[in-house]
């Protein structure tokens, strides 16, 4: 082969030649800049929505206003991209704790308190963003643009030419901008088969349990035992669940979710009854030493949904799509923030080896989410009502129950399994360790670990506390 032009799209280029596009400001569209940014690039972020100083819900990331767990492999990988990320979101007071403390009532039983996990930073969704836009704006060579539209996007013999409008339809003219290479980070809505309808790899898996969420958050005023947050998950007939974090200013947010017709309610009465009726009272009973501060949010689009970008061979060269665009998960898995951060490291391992940039790396970012994808989906699937598994899937589902029943009897090692392969810090051979599969292989104990007792501390809290006023009653 001989050598690439200068003008050719695909390489790493000089660096008049390093510009890029990144459509949307989301958390994706903002590691992938970092990373670009990295690498001597000039990138400018298209956003739609406006992006304030201060953290603001907005209206283009509908799941703001619910409960988010940041996988501790994103915030390694977050802090890599864009140093400073974890110490700032401390500064403004997010909550730090080990996993590993954390109550945790799963399918079979509550999980062992006592095994270290690893650390999470709590915040609000609203906060992260902000935190991360102000980082990433700061860095040389990045320019966000808000309250900007792209209508079209075209390839061209330099690179592409992406037009743009204002948000909504109006009088103004859109403009264009030329660049070699553009990153689609524009989430669930992402119109990309639209701006280019012959783009092959258009196919979708879906899996979709029918999830609703609903959020709200609370202040807290007075003293509580628990300093970490605390799961509730659903058996499998109802998939009722609920979640409570500690966040910023001292409040905490409460998240619920279930399945079709038993999907949490909007009312605050209702909220409240479901989280009430969950399968422990831990979060009732946290919800009771706590003042309301919002109103109940909702959440519905939740389905897991992944594309086929970039499987073939045709794939345009200076063209990505990352997050959601390209994979979106069940948000209870917590992973999308975290997949969005690899993808965004793989990124700039890419553009650091100076390797062309075509379909093998998006086919490279497809792969980053095989993982998650596999987590999410094989839990999600047993609510969905599809066709019965294969018999490998029933094989493998089968060795996961096994090993989840070993952690709730309280097998240390398989705890830690669990824990390192959520987290996204180990692949699934964790869970072939020789000392597993022998314990797997003999008679489980019979007796399940006790209830955290920290959670027994926070029901004498309650009972002796007087009840907290509620705005909406």
């Amino acid at each position: 082969m001989g050598r690439r032009s200068r003008r050719d799209p695909v390489g790493p280029g000089d660096a008049v030649e390093r510009t890029a596009v990144v459509i949307g400001a989301s958390m994706a569209g903002l590691f992938a800049a970092a990373a670009m940014a990295t690498h001597g690039w000039t990138v400018q972020v298209l956003e739609r929505d406006d992006l304030s100083v201060a953290p603001e819900h907005r209206r283009g990331i509908p799941q703001d206003r619910q409960a988010h767990i940041l996988l501790h492999r994103g915030m390694v990988a977050i802090d890599q991209l864009v140093p400073g990320f974890r110490a700032e979101l401390l500064a403004r007071d997010a909550v730090p704790f080990d996993t590993g403390s954390m109550p945790w009532l799963g399918e079979y039983g509550w999980l062992d308190t006592e095994v270290p996990g690893w650390e999470v930073v709590s915040a609000t969704r609203p906060l992260m963003d902000a935190v991360a836009r102000d980082l990433v704006q700061a860095l040389p060579g990045v320019s966000l643009v808000p309250r900007t539209r792209v209508t079209a996007i075209r390839a061209t013999p330099e690179g592409w030419l992406v037009s743009t409008g204002p948000p909504e339809q109006g009088d103004a003219p859109d403009l264009s901008l030329s660049a070699r290479l553009v990153v689609d980070a524009s989430g669930r809505s992402s119109r990309l088969d639209r701006w280019l309808p012959d783009l092959a790899g258009g196919d979708i898996e879906e899996v979709d349990a029918r999830v609703g969420y609903a959020g709200r958050l609370y202040q807290q005023s007075g003293f509580l035992p628990l300093r970490t947050g605390v799961m509730v998950f659903g058996r499998a007939d109802d998939g009722a669940s609920g979640l409570a974090l500690p966040v910023e200013g001292g409040r905490w947010m409460i998240s619920a979710s279930g399945l079709g017709e038993r999907r949490p309610p909007r009312e605050a009465a209702g909220f409240e009854s479901f989280v009430a009726s969950l399968r422990d009272p831990a979060i009732i009973d946290l919800v009771d030493c706590l003042e309301p501060v919002s109103e109940v949010a909702v959440h519905r689009q939740t389905a897991n949904r992944r594309h086929g970008w970039g499987r073939h061979r045709g794939w345009p060269p200076g063209l990505l799509v990352v997050g959601d665009a390209l994979c979106s998960f069940n948000p209870i898995y917590g992973q999308g923030i975290t997949v969005a951060a690899l993808q965004a490291e793989a990124l700039g391992r890419w553009l650091g080896a100076h390797r062309r940039i075509d379909h093998r790396l998006q086919r490279q970012l497809r792969a980053i989410t095989d993982l998650p994808w596999s987590i999410a989906t094989s839990s999600d699937q047993r609510f969905t009502g599809a066709a019965g598994p294969s018999p490998a899937q029933r094989l493998s589902s089968g060795f996961t129950t096994r090993m989840g029943r070993l952690a709730a009897a309280g097998n240390a090692r398989a705890t830690r399994a669990f824990s390192d392969v959520y987290h996204l810090m180990a692949s699934p051979t964790a869970f072939l360790h020789p000392g597993l599969l022998l314990a797997a292989s003999r008679p489980l104990p019979t007796a399940p670990l006790p209830r955290p007792a920290v959670l027994d501390e926070l029901t004498r809290v309650r009972r002796e506390q007087p009840p907290a006023a509620r705005a909406d009653a």
